[in-house]
Order: structure tokens, then C-alpha cells, then sequence
């Protein structure tokens, strides 16, 4: 199995998006889009907020400000992309609901 191809996992899970950056033209792609919520796990709790996670090819450079459009809703990108593993693979942008 080759894990280095994500194409197959978010073909499964991700949903669609469009990356509107702060300077450029607007993209589409697919992408994990992961809601606030909390998790018990080990007797701690685990929050989360809205994130996005997708592949380093689906969108140009994510900085702070830039705009998604997620499910007809818009978030903003609460600070610039961040690789989410080690491999590089994908990135991970905190976002925020509204302009």
C-alpha cells in the first residue's frame, strides 16, 4: 500500500471546497473540514475548533485572512497553513466562522 498517495482517503472523506486567498485567483479542492466539538479520551477532555486539512497540491500557499467556502458557508483563516505531519503531505489552517 502505498501511503504516500491521499487521493483514495479524501475521495472517501473530504468534502468541497474553494480557497479564496487574500491575493490571487480562487481555487477548488477537496479537503477535510473538521467542526468544534469535545472528545473524553483517557479522562481528558479534547476540544476542537474548525479546521481544514488537504493535500499541499489542492491550494496555493494558505495565509492568515484568506476565505473558504465550505457547504455555501464562508470561514477565514485564522493564521497561515501549517504542516499537519511530518511527511509534508498535507496542511492543516485554523479557521474561523464569517469574514
Amino acid at each position: 500500500m502505498d501511503l504516500t498517495d491521499l487521493a483514495p482517503f479524501y475521495a472517501d472523506f473530504a468534502v468541497p471546497v474553494i480557497h479564496t486567498p487574500l491575493v490571487g485567483s480562487p481555487a477548488s479542492g477537496q479537503a477535510l473540514f473538521d467542526q468544534p466539538g469535545t472528545t473524553l479520551i483517557g479522562g481528558e477532555i479534547l476540544a476542537t475548533d474548525y479546521a481544514l486539512r488537504y493535500p499541499v497540491t489542492t491550494f496555493q500557499e494558505v495565509k492568515r485572512g484568506d476565505q473558504f467556502s465550505i457547504g455555501g458557508t464562508t470561514y477565514t483563516a485564522r493564521e497561515s497553513a501549517q504542516p499537519a505531519s511530518f511527511d509534508g503531505l498535507e496542511h492543516i489552517v485554523p479557521l474561523r466562522l464569517g469574514v
